[in-house]
């Protein structure tokens, strides 16, 4: 008995492997891979971008919440506008016109922050010469008052007839300690105001004609971003960054929540970036 023949299956064309195929397969993996790689590193990039200016603003609130300068406030005032406009623009993506606008901005950012960090700079340095000036002021009136309120008290013992001129003598210098008391409290305080603003500042020496050419707000920006990546340290570490008088060494300060003991601890993330040019790294001591 004949049967029908079965009819054969067609294999597809495509069931065998062909390697010129699969390298071309492998090569798009490879860039849809890439290209998502690259553009995850861009989100962190901008989200990293965004949330430095948005502490760079936090600090410039308090600083003209703070500041009674005029100056200052107006410098501040300025840098809060270019901030904001570069916020906005990271965060909407307007990317048409956002690299000349963002090159304009840093432009004027960065002639105001010199004006600033130079003002600053004088400001500090006056403060600290006040408060010498003040202290050693203070120091001669209050030992001319302490004089004059101990040869007060006495006089006005020795008219009261019922008391002996020991018990006034014992109220004058009870009350004589009390006032020196007060007076070395008054000292303690403002060496303590001196000792936690120099506590903020490390002084870095350079030759001088490689301070002349720093340029203080790159050169902030830079370490904040090491702490950034390298300590995971979301908001700026690094406030200001000037030159000294001399221009024979930059000064850095540290934020609030900081010091330069912070900076010396953590050497390692940034020292290379003064590798070429620092002669000597310390903490501020005049």
């Amino acid at each position: 008995m004949n049967y029908p023949a079965t009819p054969r299956k067609r294999i597809p064309p495509d069931i065998f492997t062909d390697p010129m195929q699969l390298t071309l397969n492998k090569g798009k993996a490879a860039a849809n891979q890439s290209n998502q790689s690259g553009e995850y590193q861009k989100k962190q990039e901008i989200k990293k971008s965004t949330a430095n200016i948005i502490a760079i603003l936090k600090t410039i609130n308090i600083e003209l919440q703070n500041e009674q300068d005029q100056e200052i406030s107006s410098v501040l005032s300025q840098q809060k506008e270019i901030f904001n406009k570069i916020l906005v623009q990271k965060q909407t993506g307007q990317k048409n016109d956002f690299k000349n606008t963002e090159n304009e901005i840093i432009s004027q950012l960065q002639n105001q922050v010199k004006n600033l960090e130079n003002s600053v700079e004088n400001k500090f340095s006056l403060i600290l010469k006040s408060i010498e000036t003040q202290s050693q002021i203070q120091n001669q009136i209050q030992n001319q008052e302490i004089q004059n309120q101990v040869q007060n008290q006495v006089q006005n013992q020795s008219q009261n007839q019922t008391k002996t001129y020991a018990q006034a003598a014992t109220n004058a210098e009870e009350e004589y300690k009390l006032q020196k008391t007060k007076k070395q409290q008054k000292e303690q305080e403002k060496q303590k105001e001196k000792k936690e603003y120099r506590e903020k500042r490390l002084v870095i020496q350079v030759d001088k004609e490689i301070a002349k050419n720093i340029d203080s707000y790159t050169l902030r920006n830079q370490i904040n971003d090491r702490f950034f990546v390298k300590e995971n340290i979301n908001s700026p570490v690094i406030a200001t960054i000037t030159k000294s008088f001399t221009s024979q060494s930059i000064i850095l300060t540290t934020m609030p929540d900081f010091s330069a003991d912070f900076l010396l601890q953590k050497k390692t993330v940034w020292e290379d970036i003064f590798s070429n040019i620092a002669q000597k790294i310390e903490k501020d001591t005049h």
